[in-house]
């Protein structure tokens, strides 16, 4: 089976500066990947490239063995803040309804397979009692549920997620790195996160980006590795541990 994500000796460069140099991963398919790296490092350079949104100046990238521009039809995507305006009048099921568009016919009302497969992704994402309620009375976690649902709706085979737990308590984003997890069993799941140390009890596998690009398995993740990617003295500090205090999490 071919690898979900390729990239080949591809560079890309900003006004001939160069982000991204001699980049060589290969992303097989059911992994579960979280991307890292200091801010300007090149990780959104590096989304923008597999969502075929910007070419390689040198090299090439193939996403599930085609040009990105093709291949990113198999992509859910999930932003890291919603551009939905609070005040216009959408429901949770409306906003997974979005992930339809393209799918079915460009115009007209909805079929009755979009709205089946829409609240059936909002049940994949434990929303399904919440699909008349108004988009904007939802909590942070359950939006990105949501935003989550709506690229499910897509009926992709992978997800990419850039920063998606960007504002959320430390108990809701646990929560929500399970439901990865979960749908992980059937999806390959591709994320940009700053907590690697609260992510790694989670992925498979860790992106190391700092104009160039590693793979690491989470396994080898060590504080030499983070410090070496960051540039200075800095620790990874595992969030698993649990205190003796009634059973409470420290």
């Amino acid at each position: 089976m071919k690898p979900v994500i390729r990239c080949s000796k591809m560079q890309f460069a900003y006004d001939r500066k160069p982000v991204l140099d001699n980049v060589n991963i290969s992303i097989p398919d059911g992994d579960f990947v979280c991307v890292v790296g200091p801010n300007g490092s090149g990780k959104t350079t590096l989304l923008k490239l597999v969502l075929g949104l910007l070419k390689p100046t040198i090299g090439r990238i193939e996403v599930f063995g085609d040009p990105p521009d093709q291949g990113r039809r198999l992509i859910g995507y999930v932003p890291q803040n919603s551009q939905l305006d609070p005040l216009f009048p959408v429901t949770a099921l409306d906003v997974t309804l979005m992930g339809r568009l393209g799918r079915t016919r460009p115009f007209g009302a909805w079929l009755g397979d979009d709205k089946q497969r829409a609240r059936e992704a909002l049940a994949e994402v434990g929303l399904a009692d919440h699909h008349g309620q108004h988009f904007a009375s939802l909590s942070g976690g359950q939006k990105q549920r949501v935003l989550i649902a709506r690229a499910l709706a897509s009926d992709p085979r992978m997800l990419l997620l850039d920063e998606p737990t960007a504002g959320l308590d430390a108990h809701i984003e646990e929560s929500f790195y399970r439901l990865l997890q979960s749908l992980n069993e059937k999806l390959t799941i591709v994320l940009v996160s700053h907590d690697l140390g609260f992510v790694s009890g989670f992925v498979k596998s860790v992106i190391c980006v700092g104009r160039e690009v590693v793979v690491h398995p989470t396994s080898d993740i060590t504080g030499q590795v983070i410090a070496d990617l960051y540039g200075s003295d800095m620790r990874l500090v595992r969030h698993d541990h649990r205190c003796s205090d009634g059973g409470h999490q420290c």
